[in-house]
């Protein structure tokens, strides 16, 4: 049996993008175009991953995360984004919204079926693995960028663009960071 993937982006390009992908992959795959109905085929269809964008018409795509997230038996959830590329969106992503994992837009067919298959357990992370280089990256001969990072001391940062961090990577990054509440 096939493992079923619900797509939630309402960009027609990347949707069809993200299905050929999934579908070349061996995935059966569902489609939706907006938060609501994102939570709702979630509900119906119960995929066994959920890919969202973060930005969506009629819910937001990290609300969207949280409504799937708090479904009985809800599956994985990988927030798929271009804009919400801070450290502080992912620390949000994760503790808040409950995401699984979220991956940098454009992220490559390669970097986006090693990312499922590790959540649906079909690839064992080896030591090391988590910090997954784009086609990008990949082409400036496997080397990372500096890149712009808030809270980081030497204002820059060595990490893969279009890099994934799972869940217990977030956690490792952002270990000893408080949370102050706005006032």
């Amino acid at each position: 049996m096939k493992r079923k993937i619900l797509v939630v982006d309402d960009d027609v390009t990347t949707r069809d993008f993200l299905r050929a992908v999934l579908e070349q992959g061996g995935y059966e795959v569902v489609l939706a175009e907006d938060g609501i109905g994102g939570v709702e085929k979630a509900a119906s269809e119960k995929p066994d991953l959920v890919i969202t964008d973060g930005l969506l018409p009629k819910l937001h795509g990290f609300r969207v995360c949280k409504a799937i997230k708090e479904l009985d038996s809800p599956p994985k959830v990988i927030l798929l984004t271009g804009l919400y590329t801070k450290p502080t969106y992912r620390w949000e992503v994760k503790h808040e919204f409950l995401a699984d994992d979220l991956l940098t837009k454009p992220v490559g067919p390669d970097d986006l079926l090693a990312c499922i298959e590790k959540h649906l357990g079909t690839q064992k992370p080896s030591a090391g693995q988590g910090m997954l280089e784009s086609s990008s990256s990949t082409e400036k001969g496997g080397r990372c960028e500096q890149i712009a990072c808030d809270g980081d001391e030497a204002g820059t940062r060595t990490t893969p663009v279009g890099a994934v961090f799972s869940k217990a990577e977030l956690d490792d990054m952002f270990k000893g960071w408080a949370t102050i509440p706005c006032a």
